[in-house]
């Protein structure tokens, strides 16, 4: 016989908590590999060109994975790279809460092409592809690449932060016994 006053283990949180870790290293890791590259020059070429973009996408594609298996209390996040699919997967409610995060903290400070209204999904569908497209540099493309640094930043850094408000961590100290 079942208790059901039991509660029922959270499948997503484990999971979801891993990746937004994962998300956060890489993300400390580029900003590290930033701050020890030369003066900005724009005769001198950045020497982790390809790189940066390539990681970035990556940690944003853990954050996005993360709010996935966190929101569909599953263990395995869907397959796929697209930053965009990864955002639509998500139930509105999460949309919502991420892009109107966006609007208020994201989007006034970095504005983005001269558009005069943008949404994070815009930044997603920008950027969709950066982890395939900068993994790859040698290949030709009829579009170029392009990628917005600052804007990409901030956009993770909100992700991350929006998530970590989704659960809270406290360090428990097992009681001494007394004999």
């Amino acid at each position: 016989m079942s208790d059901n006053s039991t509660k029922r283990v959270f499948a997503g949180l484990s999971t979801g908590v891993k990746l937004e870790q994962y998300a956060r290293s890489i993300l400390k890791q580029v900003l590290s590999m930033e701050d020890s590259s030369q003066p900005s020059d724009a005769s001198i070429e950045r020497c982790h060109i390809g790189v940066e973009p390539m990681l970035l996408a990556l940690a944003m594609e853990f954050a996005l994975k993360a709010w996935f298996v966190w929101d569909h209390d599953r263990h395995d996040p869907i397959r796929t790279h697209d930053l965009a699919k990864l955002f639509d997967a998500l139930p509105v409610s999460s949309k919502d809460r991420l892009n109107a995060a966006f609007k208020d903290k994201v989007a006034p400070i970095h504005p983005w092409s001269g558009w005069m209204e943008y949404n994070i999904k815009d930044v997603l569908e920008h950027h969709a592809n950066a982890f395939v497209e900068w993994r790859y540099l040698h290949e030709k493309r009829d579009k170029g690449l392009s990628f917005n640094f600052i804007t990409f930043v901030a956009t993770l850094e909100l992700v991350l932060d929006e998530f970590g408000k989704r659960y809270n961590t406290r360090k428990i100290q097992p009681q001494r016994l007394l004999y």
